[in-house]
């Protein structure tokens, strides 16, 4: 099961008396944020401590060592062995989130099951695949004509979509280095059979 909790950064409250390092003047009007800021640089690892906090304060979580919660900033993935007790700890995830009003959209929730999507990787049976729709956006690349387009200047390329799946494809660089080889300074532009196949 996984889950993403909705504008967590508008819903961390700032201490009063720091709330004098938050204020900014917009036309000439001097405004505080009393909630901590989306752009402020450490407001990630804020949310991330602030979430796992009220997590520890549920009941389900505690006493459930065959339950495991993994945890980035508001996105929060819930795994076991058994289908029925994740389902314990989410719907108790689900209850403690809305009583101390915090939003899950439904949209961004998936309940137990043998698969779930976290942080854009599918989980199943605790191994990780490639989702469908990264694979099918991949075939729908055009191949690039110009160092430009293989660095993705102005637009997302083959390049930079597999940056994040590297660590997932064995021997990554081995097969790209072909790609990465015509990236060379002073290189001249020629697509052969080697980078095809890359």
């Amino acid at each position: 099961a996984s889950l993403d909790v909705k504008d967590v950064f508008f819903q961390v409250p700032i201490y009063p008396e720091d709330q004098k390092y938050f204020t900014f003047t917009w036309d000439g009007v001097q405004c505080t944020f009393t909630r901590l800021p989306q752009g402020y640089k450490h407001s990630p690892t804020l949310v991330h401590h602030a979430l796992v906090h009220e997590l520890g304060n549920i009941p389900e979580i505690k006493n459930n060592s065959k339950i495991k919660l993994y945890q980035y900033i508001n996105d929060v993935l819930i795994g076991g062995q058994s289908e029925e007790k994740v389902k314990v700890v989410y719907d108790a995830i689900m209850r403690y989130l809305a009583d101390i009003q915090i939003e899950t959209p439904e949209e961004k929730r998936q309940s137990p099951s043998q698969e779930a999507k976290f942080l854009g990787i599918m989980w199943k049976r605790g191994t990780w695949n490639i989702p469908p729709d990264t694979l099918f956006h991949l075939n729908q690349i055009k191949v690039p004509s110009n160092k430009k387009e293989l660095q993705g200047i102005g637009n997302l390329t083959i390049l930079e979509t597999l940056q994040y799946w590297r660590k997932h494809i064995p021997d990554f660089c081995v097969i790209a280095r072909p790609l990465y080889d015509l990236l060379k300074k002073n290189r001249h532009w020629e697509l052969d059979t080697s980078h095809d196949e890359a």
